[in-house]
């Protein structure tokens, strides 16, 4: 969350910013202010320039530089005095964001975490006596029900600070991602806003854009947080092929944060396309490149056993209109639909390989033809990637 300083504030932060004095979140903000404000940059360089050497009696010249420091100090002081009233609540504010405002709430059993980024973060003890959590960090806002958490024998006050870095390197990840990549779509505009992101019992995956933010409901997706956030930035209220097939490659395959792999792949040996995943060169080391292979051995799998057969997860052999992710008709004419969403996953990531991602990302997010952003048909281009699939994941 951005929160920008009016010129009065900065001027009365100027002595204390020379005297590294502020908080780094403070100093921050103020040197921000600076890099845009000429005139308060202007006055700042002023008050740091190194004053010109005048030669005088040494004697003179030592009791003038005293009188000087003294004077500094009093100006120092006094201006620490006026930031501290005018601008009282966010200093404090800011010294706490330094310093993490961690309390805890016995009445409603809720541990509060205010102005802290992902970095170092500590949690107390008491947090595994809380039923709820709500968290301010720098990118995103949460509320979670901290029983719904699959912690994997972890004590919350070790799992916790984990799953919330991760969250906000993830945000930011994927909006330097798209900015980069992807700087003539309105995606990146939308990916700045803070996320409002509510892990609670019984709620269906939903979302909504208000002004200045993206409220974002997962619920028990919460495991799949990046492909529900890419999700919401799509912006499509019907999720079909494309757009499941493009969470799960930007917000897995990609994003290097990500819970899925972050936290294991499984015991893989004990899967039916295990065999094509070493074919195609994957391991078991908890990397997006091997959750990418994965994508791919699951895809050669039902292209040569059809779909329905058993996996461990719905999403590898179900077609997408049986899933509960899947929004769109039920009998679609896109015959996308049909394939399962690790197989929309494969297909994306081929046709970023093939056409860019940029090309892939203006498709998704767009309501153009599929020969409108490839010059070719969808079937002619399945029919390459199923080609592609059988050479290298194939006995």
């Amino acid at each position: 969350m951005t929160n920008k300083l009016p010129c009065h504030v900065v001027r009365d932060l100027l002595p204390m910013l020379a005297d590294d004095l502020l908080s780094p979140q403070t100093e921050q903000d103020v040197r921000a202010h600076l890099s845009e404000c000429e005139a308060c940059s202007l006055i700042y360089k002023q008050m740091t320039e190194p004053e010109p050497e005048i030669e005088e009696d040494s004697t003179e010249v030592d009791y003038l530089k005293k009188v000087k420091r003294s004077w500094k100090k009093l100006l120092i002081c006094a201006a620490v005095i006026v930031a501290l009233i005018a601008t009282g609540a966010l200093i404090y504010t800011r010294v706490q964001a330094a310093k993490a405002d961690i309390r805890y709430d016995e009445s409603s059993r809720t541990m509060v975490i205010y102005g802290k980024d992902d970095t170092d973060l500590k949690l107390p003890d008491t947090v595994n006596l809380a039923r709820e959590l709500d968290a301010q960090f720098d990118t995103f806002h949460a509320r979670v029900n901290l029983p719904l958490l699959r912690t994997g024998g972890e004590d919350l006050a070790t799992y916790l600070p984990a799953y919330l870095g991760r969250t906000n390197q993830s945000i930011k990840f994927i909006r330097s991602y798209l900015k980069e990549n992807c700087p003539d779509i309105d995606l990146a505009d939308r990916a700045e806003k803070l996320v409002e992101l509510s892990v609670l019992p019984d709620n269906e995956y939903t979302w909504s854009e208000v002004e200045d933010r993206i409220e974002l409901d997962i619920g028990d997706y919460y495991w799949h947080r990046e492909e529900m956030y890419v999700l919401a930035l799509l912006g499509e209220k019907e999720v079909q092929w494309k757009q499941l097939g493009y969470a799960w490659y930007l917000g897995v395959c990609i994003d290097p944060y990500n819970e899925v792999t972050v936290n294991g792949l499984g015991h893989l040996e004990n899967e039916p396309y295990y065999e094509a995943f070493l074919r195609g060169g994957g391991t078991e080391d908890p990397t997006p490149e091997n959750y990418k292979l994965m994508n791919d051995a699951v895809s050669y799998l039902c292209l040569t056993k059809g779909m329905n057969w058993t996996g461990s997860t719905a999403y590898e052999s179900m077609p997408l209109y049986e899933t509960a992710l899947y929004s769109g008709p039920k009998k679609s004419v896109d015959p996308g639909n049909g394939m399962s969403v690790m197989m929309a996953t494969s297909f994306i990531a081929y046709l970023s390989e093939q056409y860019g991602f940029d090309t892939v990302s203006a498709f998704c997010f767009g309501n153009g033809t599929f020969e409108e952003a490839f010059g070719t048909d969808w079937q002619s281009a399945y029919d390459s990637w199923s080609a592609w699939i059988f050479d290298t994941y194939g006995e």
